[in-house]
């Protein structure tokens, strides 16, 4: 864990700049998506639905993070020839993606951390946190490693998977707008296994007390079922990829 952590701070310290600028970049990409709303609505954006706004694109660039790490990290280590040498670690293929994905979601916070306290400062927007809502915040980070090893899997049996990573991050916040709560029973259901939007109705849920609309008790229930959901899937399909890779002899190809 150490090593990984160490390894990443001096990527970091090496590009300042560019982390810098990504920063920057997102609070200026919100800033401009709050615009258009208010020219689209006719008037100010004001209210619960700035806020829905900020927990949506939070989210959203914690999966974009954390799926983008890990996807384009094996990508990178396959073009590079290096990641053969990653599969004969002593620690094993799971267990050191598994370190990976813990350092990239830390690094992930930090990022989203700083955007957020742009975005807030910018749009003057107060946000009151509670400890019930770290609750979901918490898996929210789980669906998000979940995510992460899904994509690693992927990578590692096809390689190159960059242009279906890009259309999965940006086809994922309109995933998270989608009114599946008010869209009839059959949605409402579908919409329980879509990762993280029962997290996302959560915390709307929470953030929003006096207009509570859903049972919470049952929210946090469907939200318990997502997060298992999509950890076991991720574990699964990563082991799958591992194993499929090892037995075409193709770890090492690009």
């Amino acid at each position: 864990m150490s090593s990984e952590l160490r390894r990443t701070l001096l990527i970091k310290k090496r590009y300042p700049t560019e982390t810098l600028a990504q920063i920057i970049l997102a609070v200026i990409s919100f800033y401009a998506l709050t615009l258009g709303g208010k020219f689209m609505a006719g008037g100010v954006l004001l209210g619960n639905r700035l806020t829905d706004l900020i927990i949506g694109y939070g989210l959203w660039m914690l999966v974009l993070n954390t799926v983008g790490d890990m996807g384009f990290g094996i990508a990178e280590e396959a073009e590079n020839g290096t990641l053969e040498q990653l599969f004969i670690s002593p620690l094993g293929p799971l267990k050191l993606f598994l370190i990976r994905a813990a350092v990239s979601l830390g690094m992930s916070l930090l990022f989203i951390g700083l955007v957020l306290f742009g975005i807030l400062w910018l749009t003057g927007i107060q946000l009151t946190v509670q400890p019930i809502q770290l609750v979901p915040a918490i898996m929210a980070l789980i669906v998000s490693f979940a995510l992460g090893l899904l994509v690693a899997g992927l990578a590692i049996v096809f390689k190159r998977i960059s242009q279906a990573l890009n259309i999965f991050e940006f086809g994922f916040v309109f995933l998270l707008m989608i009114p599946f709560n008010t869209s009839g029973p059959l949605l409402a259901f579908v919409g329980h296994f879509v990762p993280l939007y029962p997290i996302f109705s959560l915390l709307r849920e929470l953030l929003h007390p006096a207009g509570r609309s859903i049972d919470t008790a049952s929210l946090m229930a469907w939200c318990l079922i997502n997060t298992l959901f999509w950890l076991s899937i991720g574990i699964t399909v990563f082991q799958r990829a591992v194993k499929l890779a090892r037995n075409r002899g193709t770890i090492g190809h690009y």
